[in-house]
């Protein structure tokens, strides 16, 4: 009987043992695990408080994209430097849930032309966390052809340093196809890279882009470029090269006008307005200026602005720094791929036209431009002949060009516009501004 109170008296001392040891492990386990969760609670209250000023960061930048599109005047005076009021830090907007938000403007000299950098910064409602965003904005052409029809760029024609845009097809054979630039962006249907129409994938993240969300097209002032080429008598050019005057026949009402030689009129390089109320034929060019043509366009014969030319100069030429990006799928170390190639993702800053021949071109352009400068159609465009273009073009119907048809884009032109057409060239985020709040 003794042994037996004994061995229950020792074992009843190892349970109590174990009980003491457990509540020793409790007391060390649970304060760590209070002090645990509330860590975790802070850095859960700590990112959402920093994701809240991100969104507002971004809802800064929203706003103040949506302000500089407003109107002209907006985005003069921001590209000039002007302080706007409510947009250099100077307001604090509260129209967001989760906290409040500021926005400032500064203009940006950017790859030739003056851009506006949006910088807007996020706050929590307990004023905890801050974000920042800058988002760099460019008013400007956004490629070498817009159509707002059909695209088709067939034969020996060619698109160099910009994209093609159209809100229709676009369809792409001959050299285009072939040398695999540049790159094409429609609102429905590339061909024939993409098989299955709008169902995804909708793009080889290289040269073509399908179901593509392509941007707003600029409004222009029609009746200042119409003013413009009636002052200079640059309005509805109709007939031959007169060689008595030097200048083609303009100023009369034609309703499909044909004109000829007009690489020879003593005006072809003064930049000025060339403007037609309805169609016309365009047998032989070579201007420099801005070309508006509210009906069809069709181009035949040569292209004589340039060398070969009444002035006989070269044409030197601005590359846009994000020329490289048409050349994705061939792009490599090699220079001379493309006109003003230096390597990987890399190009001169300027180059003069024909100066790598046809086989670095992609076709034979020799060393002359039909247009330089701006080309407005409001119809259709057909260029029959070989024209070639330094500058952009907005063709409100379809485009077609199977000649020997190079464009080279030039991402600088400035042109009388009712509106603004923002394109974001660069988002990133940055530390905040040591500027107090107001």
């Amino acid at each position: 009987m003794p042994d037996r109170l004994a061995a229950l008296l020792r074992r009843k001392g190892q349970v109590l043992v174990g009980v003491i040891l457990v509540m020793l492990m409790m007391m060390i386990i649970v304060p760590a695990m209070v002090v645990w969760v509330q860590q975790e609670s802070r850095i859960s209250v700590k990112d959402k408080r920093s994701t809240v000023a991100f969104n507002l960061a971004e809802a800064a930048v929203e706003r103040g994209m949506w302000k500089l599109k407003s109107s002209t005047s907006s985005w003069i005076a921001a590209q000039e430097g002007q302080q706007i009021s409510g947009y250099h830090f100077d307001t604090t907007y509260t129209d967001v849930s989760g906290g409040s938000y500021r926005i400032n403007f500064s203009s940006l000299a950017l790859n030739g032309l003056i851009d506006v950098m949006v910088w807007g910064e996020g706050r929590d409602d307990a004023r905890k966390e801050t974000r920042s965003i800058q988002a760099v904005f460019q008013n400007t052409i956004p490629g070498a052809i817009i159509a707002g029809g059909t695209l088709q760029e067939k034969g020996t024609a060619i698109v160099h340093w910009g994209p093609v845009l159209a809100l229709d097809d676009i369809t792409m054979s001959g050299n285009a196809l072939n040398r695999h630039y540049p790159r094409a962006l429609s609102k429905q249907v590339v061909h024939p890279y993409d098989t299955n129409g709008l169902t995804p994938p909708n793009t080889d993240n290289l040269e073509w882009w399908s179901d593509y969300n392509v941007p707003e097209l600029p409004i222009f002032d029609f009746a200042a470029l119409r003013s413009s080429a009636s002052a200079t008598n640059t309005l509805n050019c109709n007939g031959k090269y007169n060689s008595s005057i030097h200048q083609v026949p303009c100023g009369s009402s034609c309703t499909n006008c044909n004109v000829l030689n007009m690489y020879r009129d003593n005006r072809y390089d003064d930049g000025d307005v060339w403007y037609w109320d309805n169609n016309v034929i365009l047998n032989g060019t070579g201007i420099n200026g801005t070309v508006i043509v509210r009906g069809n366009l069709t181009v035949t014969n040569e292209d004589w602005y340039g060398s070969d030319g009444p002035l006989g100069h070269s044409v030197n030429m601005h590359v846009p720094a994000t020329a490289w990006m048409e050349y994705q799928k061939i792009d490599t170390s090699s220079k001379n791929q493309y006109p003003a190639d230096k390597g990987y993702q890399s190009s001169n800053s300027t180059y003069i036209l024909g100066s790598c021949g046809s086989t670095c071109e992609g076709s034979a352009s020799g060393s002359d431009l039909g247009f330089y400068g701006f080309l407005y159609v409001g119809g259709d465009a057909n260029f029959a002949g070989a024209a070639d273009i330094y500058g952009a073009t907005w063709v409100v119907g379809d485009w077609y060009a199977a000649g020997d048809n190079i464009i080279f884009y030039n991402d600088t032109l400035s042109l009388p516009t009712i509106n603004v057409s923002l394109q974001r060239e660069s988002w990133q985020e940055v530390s905040p501004s040591s500027q107090a709040w107001p």
